[in-house]
């Protein structure tokens, strides 16, 4: 009944458990001890193949950053608490390359002299380049994935005249020209506009207002009567934006739609097979799902 209590307690008697902090622990793999599972309370944090050494390096520093006691941790993994100490030195020094190369805090804040030093354990001639050709397709792979979307309802075709920026015009003066740093990320590597276009086709125009009053800091559709709609509009790509009552209509357009909720649901699929975000994420939101039902 004690043991009920204190469950820390009664994980102490299992062999493959080993309590390394408050709500911590690693559950041992009873077959191959090399398996090992970081828990916070009870939700898994991370699996590791203790045999990788720089994952065993990275899973000791994600212990410690959650609040593992060193003394257990150390049993736990059977290492010592100058092993522990180093590595979170090192990292704190000199980042991922001092932990995963190895670097000795003692030896000073020389990153040149750690480099030298270290030099003969770095990986080296065809096998170095073999790994930098798979990391390169890789991250090849990965952003072509980003770019791949599973339409619910089909791949909505815009006209040509509605596209965005399909008007060329010289240098003009704007004082809106920061959102280009929005539009680089998510036009570019996000995919965003592709994403908007395929659900909401050319009603996709509010979502562009709707960046603009992100970027810009404004509350409400009817503030947008203080914004210069001629430069706005240009630094959109859509030439110059409608009065208030233009922007409505694009609102209630996309509002009959009523695909908002899918286009989330695309998205967050997208970046979780892209590795972009963790898994929880998408799901600490689902208690306000239905306010994405909206538009």
């Amino acid at each position: 009944m004690q043991e009920n209590l204190f469950p820390e307690m009664s994980q102490k008697k299992s062999d493959n458990t080993k309590v390394i902090g408050a709500n911590l622990s690693l559950i041992f793999n009873r077959r191959n001890k090399n398996l090992v599972i970081l828990k916070n309370r009870d939700v898994i944090v991370k699996k590791v193949d203790l045999s990788d050494k720089p994952a065993k390096k990275l899973l000791v520093l994600d212990a410690i950053a959650l609040g593992a006691t060193k003394s257990r941790l150390a049993e736990a993994l059977n290492i010592s608490r100058q092993t522990i100490h180093n590595y979170v030195e090192s990292q704190k020094r000199f980042g991922t390359e001092g932990l995963l190369g190895g670097y000795n805090p003692n030896m000073g804040k020389n990153l040149a002299e750690h480099r030298r030093v270290t030099q003969h354990k770095r990986i080296q001639g065809t096998k170095a380049v073999i790994l930098a050709e798979e990391r390169k397709a890789k991250r090849i792979e990965n952003q072509k994935k980003q770019q791949e979307f599973d339409f619910e309802f089909g791949e909505k075709a815009v006209p040509i005249d509605e596209q965005p920026f399909n008007i060329l015009h010289d240098w003009k003066f704007t004082r809106f020209a920061g959102i280009f740093l929005y539009q680089i990320v998510l036009f570019g590597n996000n995919q965003w506009l592709k994403l908007v276009m395929g659900y909401f086709g050319s009603a996709y125009k509010i979502f562009l207002v709707f960046l603009l009053m992100a970027a810009r800091n404004i509350k409400s559709i009817e503030q947008l009567k203080n914004a210069n709609l001629k430069e706005a509009g240009l630094i959109l790509g859509l030439n110059k934006l409608p009065s208030k009552k233009g922007v409505w209509q694009w609102f209630y357009a996309a509002c009959n739609m009523r695909r908002s909720i899918f286009l989330c649901e695309s998205f967050f699929k997208q970046q979780l097979r892209c590795g972009l975000v963790g898994v929880y994420q998408p799901f600490q939101g689902s208690t306000s799902s239905n306010t994405l039902e909206v538009l």
